[in-house]
């Protein structure tokens, strides 16, 4: 999607001074800008919702309690475990 974008000057050079301390492009540096804002919203829509809360919780206390593996190797490990039994 292309699209025409004016900001005030002091934003604009703002923006050309971030850009160019960050290596970007004017266009990568406002892109950028906008995933995290995007990001940032999400992140708040999370924080807002009980229900997520509680299940990012339950899974927080699931990692503590070693209930949780990583890797494909330790899931088969797992798997050939949970069989054996």
């Amino acid at each position: 999607m292309a699209m025409t974008l004016r900001l005030p000057a002091e934003m604009d050079e703002a923006l050309r001074a971030a850009a160019a301390e960050d290596h970007r492009s004017v266009q990568q540096e406002v892109a950028h800008a906008i995933e995290d804002y995007l990001a940032r919203r999400e992140t708040e829509e999370i924080k807002s919702d009980p229900e997520t809360l509680r299940a990012l919780a339950e899974a927080r206390e699931s990692v503590r309690a070693g209930d949780v593996v990583y890797g494909v190797e330790a899931a088969r490990a797992l798997v050939r475990d949970r069989d054996a039994s």
